[in-house]
């Protein structure tokens, strides 16, 4: 079996080719925040295990266990950071270096459980996909932020640098994948550019619009948005919502979890009168809960603009 910090390479390796990266000595030295000795160091050690295939000043390539290896770790790691984010509530500034410890000391059961708690989520957080995860397909190419024109509108899709500050600025913004930007006008004298999130003005570095990678989408497509990090008591009669996190502790977790009120579930409210206990649809059963515990049970709402709620 490989160390730690050979599978912490192999996960470099597989992040790089999935945005199209060339493996490169110099790339992977970047990707791991290394020099590039100790980088080409790792990668005469991948040789000897057989997990890549190199040649002098050629891309490394991972074998097939190499890829075996690397797909595992960036799952665990995936995962990881999908548990910590919606069921435990860290910020997601925070969870990259916490899923970088986690995901070497993941057994295969532990794994199959973290997939079964999540399972309704096919991506990270940052928008990464998780190996293994059924996603829903979607057409269109990926590009930078910064490449948008103006009038062109896109959703965020990914975040390629999971680096804390990044994330921070990004946060403040409302960029997170599954955002609406629009490209509102032209790079400004200060270099950066205008843009509309979430139908808020909002100006961003170029370098900053370079780390977030985007969907361009039609006019019809614009006018379905999410609404993120809404209690669930706050969701109007008819109204769908996607269960993303909950707030209060491990009690409050453990009694959603019994319930069905599972990170990804869809649930749909039936009776909400301002007043007294709701009623929410959650896997085909019907739930009645307290306005203080729906109050603790963070949603995302779907909604279509312009529309009206029953």
């Amino acid at each position: 079996m490989p160390s730690p910090q050979a599978e912490e390479y192999l996960e470099a390796i597989a992040r790089l080719e999935e945005r199209g990266q060339p493996v490169t000595t110099s790339a992977l030295a970047k990707e791991c925040q290394v020099s590039a000795p100790t980088a080409t160091e790792m990668l005469r050690r991948l040789t000897d295990l057989g997990l890549i295939t190199r040649e002098p000043r050629r891309e490394a390539i991972l074998t097939d266990e190499g890829r075996k290896i690397a797909s595992t770790v960036l799952r665990r790691h995936r995962l990881w950071e999908r548990f910590l984010h919606d069921v435990l509530g860290l910020r997601w500034d925070a969870l990259h270096e916490q899923a970088c410890e986690l995901e070497h000391a993941t057994s295969p059961e532990l794994e199959q459980w973290l997939a079964e708690t999540v399972s309704a989520s096919p991506t990270c957080p940052h928008g990464h996909a998780i190996p293994g995860v059924a996603a829903v397909t979607e057409t269109g190419a990926l590009a930078p932020l910064s490449t948008l024109q103006a009038g062109q509108t896109a959703r965020v899709h990914s975040i390629t640098r999971e680096e804390s500050k990044l994330l921070q600025q990004l946060d403040s913004l409302g960029l997170r994948p599954g955002a609406i930007v629009r490209r509102s006008g032209s790079v400004r004298s200060d270099g950066d550019l205008s843009l509309t999130i979430g139908g808020k003005s909002a100006h961003i570095a170029q370098q900053i619009a370079d780390r977030v990678l985007v969907r361009l989408i039609s006019d019809n497509e614009v006018a379905t948005r999410v609404v993120e990090n809404i209690p669930l008591s706050a969701l109007a009669p008819n109204q769908v919502g996607t269960i993303q996190g909950y707030s209060g502790g491990r009690g409050i977790m453990g009694r959603c979890l019994a319930l069905g009120f599972t990170p990804g579930a869809e649930v749909k409210m039936i009776r909400n009168g301002g007043q007294g206990p709701i009623i929410v649809l959650v896997r085909d059963t019907r739930v009645a809960l307290g306005r203080g515990q729906a109050s603790r049970i963070w949603v995302c709402r779907g909604e279509l603009d312009g529309a009206t709620s029953e």
